[in-house]
């Protein structure tokens, strides 16, 4: 198995490929940096390219570098290879009607896992805090490995933050006993995640909350802890159907759009 990381020549996909870099080196697998043509500067591409094979050098991870000519060729690449997972960086402005760069990936339907990132701190930056928003407890086996990877490649701390959606007036009759209560039935039903994060010695810590805006709950525990990561997504397409995903539209840290690939 193989990780890809896409690079354009920007400090954005630089950051982006240093994820990937951290993920490859967990599970001691290769890493493949390409470049697709455009109008990128090719300077700027062969410079990131030197700057991640040192970094990949460092690490250990080994490392090659190759451009295509077009995006479809990414197809043949997976198909002939045995890929993992891809990685890509996309633009903050990025809306439901922009065709972009991580569109036609998805439209090729490549049999892999996609991890898209947009970027908010460049460079090879600490992450000690990571949080995994989740509704109630319907938590993928698939997203809950890759939060565990990046936990146990960076030594940080991983939250499982838990959201259950209600109306402002049942929120407001809420009592202690009913929170506390809640609060049992999620870490009940994440008792297997909880074994297996206990068994891989990561620090982690499970948060309930309730709220009538999931999107703007996040966002405002987000803002009021210091997270250097926030991991969302495992849908099939770029669409954002939860209210959780507000958080890629407009990230407040480092964000990872997790899409796999069933």
């Amino acid at each position: 198995m193989r990780v890809i990381s896409l690079i354009n020549g920007s400090l954005i996909s630089e950051t982006a490929a240093l994820y990937a870099l951290y993920y490859a080196k967990l599970l001691n697998f290769p890493i493949t940096f390409i470049h697709i043509e455009s109008k990128d500067s090719l300077e700027e591409v062969n410079l990131s390219v030197n700057n991640l094979s040192l970094e990949a050098k460092f690490l250990g991870v080994e490392n090659n570098f190759l451009v295509l000519k077009k995006v479809s060729q990414l197809k043949d690449f997976v198909k002939n290879k045995e890929v993992d997972i891809i990685f890509s960086s996309t633009r903050h402005n990025h809306s439901i009607l922009d065709k972009s760069f991580v569109d036609k990936i998805i439209s090729l339907k490549l049999k892999t896992d996609l991890a898209v990132l947009k970027i908010v701190k460049l460079g090879n930056i600490k992450i000690d805090n990571i949080i995994l928003p989740i509704r109630e407890t319907r938590l993928s086996v698939k997203k809950f490995a890759l939060a565990t990877i990046f936990s146990l490649a960076y030594k940080s701390k991983l939250e499982i933050y838990s959201l259950d959606k209600l109306s402002t007036k049942k929120i407001a009759n809420l009592t202690k006993e009913d929170r506390k209560r809640r609060l049992q039935e999620v870490l009940f039903d994440l008792k297997h995640y909880i074994k297996l994060l206990k068994l891989n010695n990561i620090h982690f810590s499970i948060k309930h909350d309730f709220s009538s805006s999931e999107g703007k709950k996040v966002t405002t525990h987000i803002a009021k802890n210091g997270y250097d990561l926030a991991i969302v997504g495992a849908h099939t397409d770029f669409i954002f159907k939860h209210p959780i995903d507000i958080l890629f539209k407009n990230p407040m840290i480092n964000t990872l759009y997790f899409i796999p690939k069933d």
